[in-house]
């Protein structure tokens, strides 16, 4: 089928999308025509700074959860592992029932999880067939500053480019995306985007569930709000340029009210907010916890039991949760709110329902493991060189008469290196968030851990290593960074992940030396 006139996007394999429908019999797949006509036409786009409201759905309009193909690559005979993406246009129904212009890679909405493993050679090809420029950003893996996929790194429509490294994280959940220079956020917005899974040779399988889409899956995050017509609503109101893109549906998987059939056991959950500007917080619907096993860097020491997990956009999670407990038909759902100091009162919403209709693998985990092999967490050396980075924000400039968020008070400018630092040196940063909204921060290229939080030590579940935290609105956070492990005169980013800030100009570029 087409990927450019198929109504389901194509890089999921139809037979994931009609699996267990049979266990949701009765249930109607409703049209929201109306729904989506009282979102667009958002008059003169002045708005207001508070959050725009979730549409709460229910499950008579659900539909089968999506589940993301893992793509393992092909190994040459040099031992490199290769991947290939196109950048490309289509047709999805993120909604029930209505048609909507998307991007994907190898498909028309998102893309497949590639499979890369430590020490490997690897190559990632990405051709670009849309009309425009982009660009492939590796969120999160370490690689040289050529072949990090920021702006520097662009691929002309019609052109292809190849990324070629050798994996040195741990293992543990990334994911790529464009990072086009003053159009991330409409890109992403239009669909492009996808998951790295880093695994080892060992990679903990006897201790966690890894049957890919069976009992160990991935769950995407994105917000968006639609015109009368069903395409993307990308027109910034005054709002979205002060706080970011919000939109009022949200998708998982590129689903709008997904059901995933789940086995009667204990199950992986891979999390990634990939909102441009929405913070959530996530908690399963009948209190049961949240066994944060993860974070960006890799697994942590040991389990850390969470009520409710928040993620910033950016940011990655991995918990398990234990469906062993529960009767075959039973159903829960993940619910999710707006989290930050502009979100109190929001509307929590059920973002996935849990269908428990699988028995369990043959296999499966019985027990929470007690302990992990944790990545480790950096530490700062004694007369470590320091800097401090203040994040501003203020009227006037970036997005035309939008707001203007600033890094040391000036504004992203391609052409200029804002700051050096010594190959695989250990330096200590300090962010100070002068604005009165949290500011999720990723660095590119570096291995981080954090040591403080508003002079406090961090939590548990922040602990080992991270590419993407937030800085609280007024807080500070205090970092331990290894710079890259080579030299290059081409530039890593900084920025803050809520995209509009970003394309706005919250970014600046360093080099190592």
């Amino acid at each position: 089928m087409n990927a450019s006139t198929s109504n389901t996007p194509a890089l999921y394999p139809r037979r994931s999308l009609l699996r267990g429908v049979a266990g949701l019999a009765g249930l109607v797949l409703t049209p929201l025509l109306s729904t989506l006509s009282a979102c667009g036409g958002r008059g003169n786009g002045m708005g207001t700074m508070s959050p725009t409201p979730l549409i709460n759905p229910n499950l008579a309009s659900a539909r089968p959860l999506p589940i993301v193909p893992l793509a393992t690559g092909t190994v040459d005979g040099t031992g490199t592992r290769r991947h290939s993406l196109s950048a490309q246009a289509g047709t999805s129904q993120l909604v029930s029932g209505v048609n909507t212009s998307t991007w994907g890679y190898n498909g028309a909405l998102l893309g497949p999880a590639l499979l890369l493993r430590q020490g490997e050679a690897t190559a990632l090809t990405v051709q670009n067939t849309l009309a425009e420029t982009t660009t492939a950003h590796w969120h999160g893996l370490l690689v040289p500053a050529d072949m990090d996929g920021g702006p520097h790194q662009e691929i002309l429509a019609g052109s292809s480019w190849t990324a070629a490294f050798t994996v040195s994280n741990a293992p543990s959940t990334c994911w790529y995306h464009p990072h086009t220079h003053g159009a991330t956020g409409r890109q992403v917005i239009q669909g492009l985007g996808g998951l790295l899974i880093i695994e080892d040779s060992a990679s903990a399988q006897a201790l966690l569930p890894h049957v890919w889409g069976v009992d160990d899956v991935a769950l995407v995050f994105q917000d968006r709000r639609f015109n009368a017509d069903g395409s993307i609503d990308y027109a910034l109101t005054q709002a979205d340029k002060g706080r970011g893109y919000q939109g009022d549906h949200l998708l998982v998987n590129g689903c709008h009210n997904p059901v995933w059939q789940a086995p009667q056991q204990w199950v992986r959950l891979r999390l990634l907010n990939a909102c441009n500007a929405r913070f959530l917080s996530l908690r399963l619907s009948n209190s049961a916890p949240l066994h944060q096993i993860a974070n960006e860097g890799g697994l942590l020491a040991s389990p850390v039991t969470r009520s409710s997990l928040m993620l910033a956009p950016g940011e990655r999670a991995e918990v398990l949760v234990d469906l062993s407990g529960l009767s075959l038909g039973q159903s829960l759902s993940l619910n999710a709110r707006s989290s930050g100091m502009m979100d109190s009162g929001s509307v929590e919403v059920s973002a996935l329902f849990l269908s428990v209709n699988q028995a369990a693998q043959a296999g499966a985990i019985t027990a929470l493991p007690t302990t992990l092999p944790a990545t480790p967490t950096l530490s700062a050396p004694a007369g470590a060189i320091r800097r401090a980075f203040s994040l501003d924000g203020g009227m006037g400039g970036g997005m035309g008469s939008g707001m203007s968020f600033t890094i040391n008070g000036a504004p992203f400018n391609i052409a200029r290196t804002d700051f050096s630092l010594t190959a695989n040196a250990t330096e200590v940063w300090t962010f100070t968030n002068t604005t009165g909204m949290g500011h999720p921060i990723h660095v590119h290229g570096v291995r981080m851990s954090l040591l403080s939080r508003n002079g406090a030590p961090v939590a548990a579940q922040e602990q080992g290593q991270r590419d993407t935290f937030v800085v609280d609105g007024n807080g500070s956070v205090e970092v331990v960074v290894q710079a890259p492990a080579a030299a290059s005169a081409m530039p890593f980013m900084l920025h803050c992940h809520i995209l509009e800030h970003e394309d706005a100009g919250m970014m600046l570029q360093f080099v190592a030396v």
